[in-house]
């Protein structure tokens, strides 16, 4: 996948970090062929890694917008308390 291409959106209300990541369904159908939550999170955990960011994120939801045809990926970041992320893709 081209992570270059992906539009990050971040959201931070009274402490808490939502990450929101909007992907063209053309580009995300060349690299998977299923709409799941495992598949967004692994998406969610690379975006995060080739940003340096080590925020961990918790409840991945994909969203397939039919009528944009747009992949919208959302998910909480969680920073306090943290180590430093170290990585693994399921």
């Amino acid at each position: 996948m081209k992570f270059e291409n992906i539009i990050e959106r971040r959201i931070v209300d009274g402490g808490e970090h939502r990450l929101i990541l909007e992907i063209s369904a053309d580009e995300y159908k060349e690299d998977y062929d299923k709409y799941d939550d495992d598949t967004a999170t692994n998406i969610v955990i690379e975006h995060l890694q080739r940003r340096g960011d080590d925020g961990r994120p918790s409840n991945v939801k994909i969203h397939h917008e039919h009528e944009n045809d747009i992949i919208k990926i959302t998910a909480n970041i969680h920073y306090l308390g943290n180590d430093h992320t170290g990585y693994l893709f399921r």
